[in-house]
């Protein structure tokens, strides 16, 4: 290596994007490095062939405010393929759907008295003025919201949501999460009076991913596209690598794991105890995600929240009506999109019963739907699909330097108080990246 740096074998453990973008950042800086990956790179935003183009298998689209990973687009050669286009939500209560774009919307939200949506205009400006987030570490947004809107006003809007995508969890979500989540659309938008608009990349996400799996592979990365039975560490410091086909062990200097805590922990030789407590400090809801393949629109909404606990959904993301349906044949593309605990029936059921379970409430979207109108359909799961934030985090965050020397971890459970999201794994992936060549320079500047 050039400037005197040593050259160091590094593994990554996880073909997501924090994965990938830290493998591409230290093959840069001259290290060799090996990536294993046994499912789709890409993790949650990977995709699926449909007519003769991709789609994801979790819906995914890109806020203005998301820079690291516009400016990575930008850097493996396929910024010009990030599109950025207008969208609409929308809010079902009550058995319909109010449109909820911006101030006026809210004025007209029906499911309740217009003091409340007075109320709820004010706190939502109010938050959106907010920079100093970590007063809301001491206090969930259950507890919060409940006194700044009412609850009557409360239990039809913002509770709605976050028991849609917290189910029990609901009034134990520190009021920071929620918070992230309106800074997050305030920064997307240059004016509170524009229309939002969203990115998302020409011929899917899997454009940006294979892009950066080239870019891994210029810069010399090794991906192998296996899984790991675990790692254990020899006498001399060594980090062993030993691959759960059986296949000869691998050793390296420096492992980078990117995978979710608990699955990290399966993979680890023994913790500390008290950095053991901080991974099981926090843990995740899984997700089913049904995609179906209609041969028209179900609605004229890309992104529905439903409020109706009546329903066995919480999400209705009707991809076309985002991205032009002549790009897919004039197929048309809806994510039913349900988060839940782990145990929940739903996450066992087969995917025929996830169908069979949802399809009778669509007509409630669209008295005129027919089940005749899906062509095909998938059904998605993921076990650690949103970390789930405990209060007072940032003193419990785990360090990304483990207890264990030139092991490192980095997962969405680092990434606060922003919520989990391409952009942030990109970032995050920069960022190991740049402390793990720190740390490493650190110490060949100390040796003799």
């Amino acid at each position: 290596m050039s400037n005197g740096k040593r050259k160091m074998s590094i593994g990554v453990i996880g073909g997501g994007f924090a994965g990938l973008t830290a493998a591409l950042r230290l093959a840069q800086e001259g290290h060799d490095v090996t990536l294993w990956e046994k499912g789709r790179l890409g993790g949650q935003a990977a995709t699926f062939a449909v007519a003769n183009t991709r789609l994801e298998i979790f819906y995914h689209h890109l806020f203005q405010s998301d820079t690291s990973i516009a400016a990575l687009a930008e850097e493996v050669g396929v910024g010009d393929k990030l599109m950025w286009l207008p969208s609409n939500v929308g809010y079902f209560a009550d058995g319909r759907i109010y449109p909820l774009n911006g101030a006026l919307d809210l004025l007209k939200l029906g499911c309740i008295p217009f003091v409340d949506r007075v109320r709820l205009g004010l706190v939502t400006a109010y938050l959106q003025k907010v920079k100093d987030w970590k007063k809301y570490e001491s206090v969930t947004a259950h507890e919060w919201l409940t006194r700044a809107l009412g609850k009557r006003a409360y239990d039809k809007t913002l509770g709605a949501q976050l028991r849609a995508k917290f189910g029990s969890y609901y009034d134990r979500i520190p009021m920071v999460w929620f918070w992230g989540k309106i800074w997050l659309r305030t920064t997307s938008r240059r004016s509170p009076l524009d229309q939002e608009k969203l990115g998302y990349f020409d011929g899917s996400f899997q454009v940006i991913v294979d892009a950066l799996v080239q870019a891994c592979s210029n810069a010399g990365v090794k991906i192998v596209r296996s899984g790991l039975s675990g790692i254990t560490q020899a006498p001399d410091g060594t980090w062993l690598a030993k691959p759960e086909d059986g296949s000869s062990t691998t050793a390296v200097d420096v492992v980078l794991a990117t995978v979710p805590s608990n699955i990290f922990q399966k993979l680890a030789p023994p913790l500390p105890a008290d950095y053991v407590e901080k991974l099981d400090a926090l843990d995740y809801e899984a997700a089913v995600v049904a995609i179906l393949e209609l041969d028209r629109p179900l609605s004229d909404v890309y992104w529905l929240n439903i409020a109706d606990d009546d329903l066995p959904f919480t999400g209705v993301i009707e991809h076309t009506n985002f991205i032009d349906p002549a790009k897919y044949d004039g197929k048309r593309y809806v994510y039913l999109s349900k988060y839940m605990e782990p145990d929940h029936p739903y996450f066992t059921m087969t995917s025929d019963e996830i169908i069979d379970a949802y399809l009778p409430h669509l007509s409630k979207i669209n008295p005129d739907f027919d089940p005749s109108w899906i062509t095909n359909t998938w059904v998605y799961r993921e076990r650690a699909a949103q970390p789930i934030i405990p209060m007072r985090y940032s003193e419990r965050i785990p360090d990304h330097r483990t207890p264990l020397k030139n092991l490192y971890l980095a997962n969405t459970t680092q990434i606060y108080p922003e919520d989990r999201g391409t952009n942030y794994s990109v970032r995050l992936g920069n960022d190991i990246a740049a402390m793990i060549v720190s740390d490493l320079e650190g110490r060949s500047a100390s040796a003799p």
